[in-house]
């Protein structure tokens, strides 16, 4: 099996445990499962074990302690369709959320996310439910200016 691994990368093919799986199947007349191939190959020293997930357990939520305290936005495409099936207009939409609370704060679908629609949205959601003391977005342009090429300057 070492040798045919060895074969097989030398030629540049894929030798992984599924494709040595299907040479033994097919060309040797031999039936190995894929995780007793894949055992041999990790005690020859022929795989470079991964790295372990951290458990789910040694992270840490974060959740601001006060309601208004953190408010987070983000926008995301959303094609639509017609009612006979066929692809129709796309859409952006965007939320302010409560980062306490989890509560959707505004909601909000337009043809396309530009940074007076983020303003407006945060406005009417400002209006409704009082000012945040801080915001939380990621990098998109229109949430800040500094990616616009311009240096330095306030997003509205």
């Amino acid at each position: 099996m070492l040798s045919l691994r060895k074969r097989l990368t030398e030629a540049g093919l894929d030798a992984g445990a599924d494709t040595l799986v299907w040479h033994l199947s097919h060309h040797h007349d031999a039936t190995v499962s894929r995780a007793t191939i894949h055992r041999i190959l990790t005690r020859a020293g022929a795989v470079t074990p991964q790295p372990h997930k951290r458990p789910a357990s040694s992270c840490l939520r974060f959740q601001a302690e006060l309601p208004n305290e953190c408010w987070q936005s983000d926008f995301t495409h959303y094609p639509l369709t017609r009612r006979d099936g066929t692809p129709g207009r796309d859409c952006e939409i965007i939320t302010w959320l409560d980062d306490h609370s989890r509560y959707a704060l505004h909601i909000s679908a337009h043809t396309a996310i530009t940074a007076q629609t983020v303003l407006a949205s945060f406005r009417t959601a400002a209006a409704r439910h009082g000012h945040p003391a801080s915001t939380l977005t990621d990098n998109g342009m229109v949430y800040t200016v500094r990616l616009a090429g311009r240096a330095g300057g306030r997003t509205a």
